[in-house]
């Protein structure tokens, strides 16, 4: 069934009036008709109409003098208008007529089917505006529900990682106090079952340690300025040395841009993802971490670091991004499986993306993107 949209015919005079209704009747249309200005006028701040049908030569103000009116209001400036006019002749009140915001005129005497047609297509026009306008109604509550349902959950998860603090320390500290206290009385056995509570205590709390970060990722405000991502790149693999010591690496870095972003988010992005690319790399005799930046793009920057290191299988790459998700054994890489739902999450909240690429034992590549910045963008 076709929702029938509101039509506001004008003309001064009865007969005119009668016709065109004539034309238009039926349950695709609810007509309104107004025969002077103040009529047209009431009519407007009563409703919304999906089109007007304005005879162009009026008594007191004329057609022309009311279309500026119209289109003057907030309410009614979009609201399209179809002329009428008696006959060519009238060419100069046309033109007007455009300039005063009609899209379009017809002629008098109106030939039916022309006048339906057009009416028709302006008709279906409102009809998929106030369609698309309820359903962008809808998505904006749909995404406020959302924001705050993740607000919440941060909130959630952030006083609960908080509180769980409190009594692992307890666990910790009566573990050493009861080693102490019976270190003369605990057989081999009996100190390993310590050693082993001791060791998934202290794995707890790293594991709440890094989701109380994640937490505080989302929640804390972005500082955007000037960042010179070579300098946050020389840092990381500053900070990586202790991890690199004895090994045979091999850095290719290209020279990288300046971006707009908060420097301290940048710094752990550059960090969690060269780490990951020296720990997966451990087991090749040479090691070789690419680093390089896209500047072909016209809006965005598309950063890329790559190795030769053990790479994932793609059914999985899904999951690379995700909080404590892991896609290979603890015992072979340590990690809990956060960093990369940090690069995320991080360069989410910057309006960029992330994507991996990898190949069992063939190596992986972890890109992100960032917007360029706006004198970048200007320029190109």
């Amino acid at each position: 069934m076709i929702t029938p949209v509101d039509i506001l015919l004008v003309d001064d005079k009865p007969e005119n009036l009668a016709a065109l209704e004539s034309i238009l009747e039926g349950p695709e249309y609810r007509l309104t008709k107004a025969q002077s200005a103040q009529e047209t006028l009431m009519a407007l701040i009563a409703k919304d109409f999906a089109l007007i049908v304005l005879d162009i030569r009026m008594p007191g103000t004329s057609g022309i003098e009311l279309a500026q009116i119209i289109k003057g209001r907030k309410r009614t400036k979009d609201t399209p208008i179809i002329f009428l006019t008696a006959h060519h002749a009238e060419d100069d009140q046309v033109l007007s007529g455009y300039g005063a915001g009609a899209v379009d005129y017809l002629t008098k005497p109106v030939n039916p089917g022309v006048l339906r047609s057009k009416v028709a297509i302006f008709g279906e026009l409102h009809r998929k505006s106030m369609a698309l306008k309820e359903a962008n109604q809808i998505l904006d509550s749909r995404n406020e529900e959302l924001l705050a349902a993740n607000k919440e959950l941060e909130a959630f998860s952030y006083t609960v990682s908080h509180d769980l603090r409190a009594p692992l320390r307890h666990v910790s500290g009566y573990i050493e106090m009861l080693r102490d206290h019976a270190e003369g009385d605990l057989d081999d056995q009996a100190r390993r079952y310590l050693d082993l509570i001791q060791k998934s205590a202290g794995k707890l709390g790293e594991l709440i340690d890094n989701f109380l970060a994640f937490a505080r990722m989302g929640r804390s405000d972005l500082n955007i300025m000037s960042v010179d991502m070579n300098e946050l790149v020389r840092q990381s693999v500053d900070n990586l040395r202790p991890e690199m010591e004895g090994r045979n690496m091999e850095w290719q870095i290209a020279t990288l841009p300046t971006v707009e972003a908060d420097i301290n988010m940048m710094r752990q992005v550059w960090f969690n993802l060269l780490s990951n690319a020296v720990k997966y790399t451990r087991q090749r005799e040479i090691a070789r971490i690419e680093i390089d930046c896209d500047v072909s793009q016209p809006k965005e920057l598309v950063f890329h670091v790559r190795d030769n290191g053990v790479g994932f299988d793609m059914r999985y790459a899904d999951k690379l991004f995700g909080v404590f998700q892991r896609l290979h054994r603890e015992s072979e890489f340590e990690g809990i499986g956060i960093g990369l739902a940090n690069v995320r999450r991080i360069v989410n909240r910057h309006g960029g993306r992330t994507s991996a690429e990898g190949t069992v034992n063939a190596g992986a590549k972890m890109s992100f993107t960032l917007l360029k910045p706006a004198t970048t963008r200007q320029q190109n």
